[in-house]
């Protein structure tokens, strides 16, 4: 396996040793995090059935909308 050097910011390289687990390599972190893990969204179907909170989410996202184009 070959090994490359790369610069980071000490935020950064404080951030990925804080989410480091036991055993794990800084490129078993990184890794980690930037692989996008299929989920199973079945799991979720029907969970928001109520017609109410759907319609003031639906109400809320609009006006979010509508207040983030005045900002620009």
């Amino acid at each position: 396996m070959s090994t490359k050097t790369i610069s980071i910011r000490d935020d950064t390289y404080d951030l990925l040793k804080n989410v480091k687990r036991e055993g794990e390599s800084f490129s078993d972190v990184i890794d980690r995090l930037i692989k996008k893990e299929k989920r199973d969204l079945s799991a979720y179907f029907g969970s928001l059935d109520n017609e109410a909170l759907l319609e003031g989410l639906e109400e809320d996202s609009r006006k979010i909308r509508e207040f983030s184009r005045l900002r620009i």
